[in-house]
């Protein structure tokens, strides 16, 4: 169980949602409050309180979750309809820098995504991208897949990062939206 069932068991560090997480990206920083940030390796939204003496962080930013002359503490978790305008305006372009400096886990969605059902392949659920140009992909992907981004791109006449990025961005938005592909490739449970 995950801290946010609130289960009795929670407070085990393997139940911890930061568990394992090193860095974060800046969404915002408001002034004289708090950083608004994703981390790097699950995509949390997370709150923390800067030091006093802290300089304003801007979006994008990487931060070490273990840096003491900017965090004071992290204070844990943040629902997207609690974040600031700003962090959720910035949110789609964070992971698609998340994405573009780690590519590996992302490029696994391209290289081993499957058909939903007999109607829908899953990079139908991309932004933009129909049945049609889904079944297109799938051929240029061919068996070996692509093992960078800007070979995708190339091939498939799309911005890869991107468009899984605003999905991500989407799904992180609408906790109901299935299926949800930042638990698939993310946060699978061990």
């Amino acid at each position: 169980m995950s801290a946010f069932h609130n289960d009795p068991r929670a407070n085990k560090p393997d139940d911890d949602p930061l568990a394992g997480e090193v860095s974060c990206r800046i969404l915002d920083h408001e002034i004289g409050g708090l950083i608004l940030a994703i981390s790097e390796n699950r995509l949390q939204t997370i709150r923390i309180r800067p030091n006093i003496s802290a300089q304003m962080q801007s979006a994008g930013t990487v931060l070490g979750l273990d840096d003491s002359t900017i965090i004071n503490e992290v204070l844990g978790m943040i629902r997207y309809r609690n974040l600031s305008s700003r962090a959720q305006d910035s949110l789609a372009d964070v992971i698609n820098s998340i994405i573009i400096d780690n590519p590996e886990p992302y490029l696994s969605f391209y290289n081993r995504a499957g058909n939903l059902s007999l109607k829908m392949h899953a990079f139908a659920l991309l932004p933009g991208i129909g049945n049609k140009k889904a079944l297109e992909m799938v051929d240029l992907r061919g068996s070996d897949g692509w093992e960078e981004f800007s070979k995708l791109d190339a091939d498939c006449g799309i911005d890869g990062a991107k468009l899984l990025a605003e999905r991500l961005a989407k799904e992180i938005a609408d906790q109901h939206l299935v299926p949800r592909l930042v638990e698939l490739l993310l946060r699978q449970e061990e």
